[in-house]
């Protein structure tokens, strides 16, 4: 087919390359269909593509314009061409193989590439690509598509920002060789050094208390008690959670025999396989699906945290039994002349964590610019806590964005390092490539250039 013009571009974060290229040709812009692959080649760099959309337009005076839209054909792992899935990961798996199942072909994957524990990974009505897309950032990476439309799993930063200046440079554009145009921005920048990374299992840190409300249990059902009386309470704690004292602004407390009973309650599970009931469970008794089936449910280490086989949208009623401290109030018969009054219970307790993930801190230089705390449930070994950490590091430099633009330069892609030495720039500077942009009119290609770097210090 005859091209006029042509442009592709990616951007950090993108997944897919995207452009256009408009037809000289009606006949061959009339057999071209949505989704069909598309060969375009550009200066020597070969890219394949498929039609997104296509555009017929005239204004009247010259010829119609004939125009395509192109997408990387990646683009059918995501919304609106891929079938949204639902699936819970119930054994333990590596990084790159949950991704790659999800997709249903390799990817080539630049990443770290940990094992996320059993029932951790779990999605609902979600495109496959978002599944990657949840992978790969949870240890700071992101998903791009190559020139040959393979899915690509990269860390944000390749290399780390201090190491810019050391490694080898992927490329060196010259004033003289490529004729460089810059435009160079400043974009204020909310400074990070520090961060801590945190792991995920349910707590146990579970703490509640309540009037004995059972029918048949040490109230016999009284929720409300006069003067001189004596009211039983029930303490719940997680299996983490030691119970430390327990006060009262008036009356004495002293200690009943521990309480076992069972309770029926439904609990929601809002597009996941997790729920959560009201109370530390010590086991459940049984399920009764009202709706959905999710499959079978087993109970977290937590004692409160319920997952299901799959994820979904339901309700389960949940029978289950529970063991709680009692202590009883006998309360005085008159406070300050008043034979009416209410009395605080007060019970306190410290929480252990249960979390055999732990954290760490991940820290550069003087660490004075501490950013938010991380917590993920797919963050379950030290290297791909300390891959995430390194990315919100990374980003919280003093980095400057600079747009270059300059003849055909094939082979750029994001991540890359480049050098650059322009005489009018006053000196040489390196930094990394977050976007690209490739446009042909005729036999002339250029390229632009989206580049984080280090400002000079003046």
């Amino acid at each position: 087919m005859s091209v006029i013009s042509a442009s592709l571009a990616i951007a950090e974060g993108d997944y897919a390359w995207t452009g256009t290229m408009e037809l000289a040709d009606p006949a061959s812009f009339q057999r071209i269909r949505i989704d069909d692959p598309v060969t375009l080649e550009l200066g020597g760099e070969t890219f394949q593509m498929m039609v997104d959309n296509k555009t017929l337009s005239r204004d009247g005076v010259s010829r119609p314009r004939l125009t395509v839209s192109l997408i990387s054909p990646t683009a059918r792992f995501a919304a609106p061409r891929a079938t949204p899935m639902e699936r819970a990961w119930d054994a333990a798996i590596r990084a790159r193989e949950a991704a790659e199942e999800a997709v249903g072909e390799a990817i080539q994957w630049d990443l770290v590439n940990w094992v996320i524990p059993a029932g951790r990974l779990a999605v609902y009505d979600a495109a496959p690509l978002d599944v990657v897309r949840t992978i790969a950032e949870a240890v700071g990476g992101v998903v791009e598509t190559t020139p040959g439309g393979i899915l690509r799993v990269r860390h944000r930063f390749p290399t780390a920002v201090p190491q810019w200046s050391r490694v080898t440079p992927d490329h060196i554009l010259t004033d003289a060789a490529d004729n460089l145009s810059c435009r160079e921005s400043h974009r204020a920048r909310y400074r990070v050094n520090r961060v801590t990374v945190r792991g995920w299992l349910p707590s146990g840190g579970h703490l509640s208390a309540e009037v004995d409300r059972r029918v048949d249990g040490l109230n016999q059902g009284r929720t409300s008690f006069h003067s001189g009386g004596t009211a039983h309470l029930l303490v719940n704690n997680g299996s983490e959670t030691d119970i430390q004292g327990i006060s009262a602004s008036a009356g004495t407390l002293l200690t009943n025999a521990d309480q076992s009973f069972t309770i029926a309650e439904d609990v929601t599970f809002d597009g996941t396989n997790s729920a959560t009931l009201s109370q530390p469970a010590r086991a459940i008794q049984s399920v009764i699906w009202l709706g959905n089936d999710l499959g079978a449910v087993t109970l977290a280490p937590d004692g409160m945290t319920l997952l299901a086989s799959r994820a979904g949208i339901a309700i389960a009623r949940i029978t289950f039994t529970v063991r709680a401290r009692s202590w009883r109030l006998s309360a005085p018969s008159r406070v300050a002349g008043l034979d009416s009054f209410p009395v605080q219970v007060r019970i306190t307790g410290t929480s252990g964590d249960p979390v055999g993930d732990g954290e760490i801190i991940c820290q550069r230089g003087d660490g004075e610019f501490p950013g938010e705390d991380i917590s993920d449930p797919l963050l379950a070994t030290t290297e791909a806590k300390l891959s995430r950490g390194r990315a919100e590091i990374d980003a919280g430099e003093d980095l400057q964005e600079v747009l270059l633009t300059c003849v055909h330069r094939p082979g750029v892609s994001p991540g890359q390092i480049i050098e650059i030495h322009d005489a009018l720039m006053g000196r040489s500077w390196r930094g990394k490539v977050t976007g690209v942009a490739h446009e042909a009119i005729g036999p002339r290609i250029t390229t632009s250039l989206e580049v984080a770097r280090v400002p000079a210090r003046s």
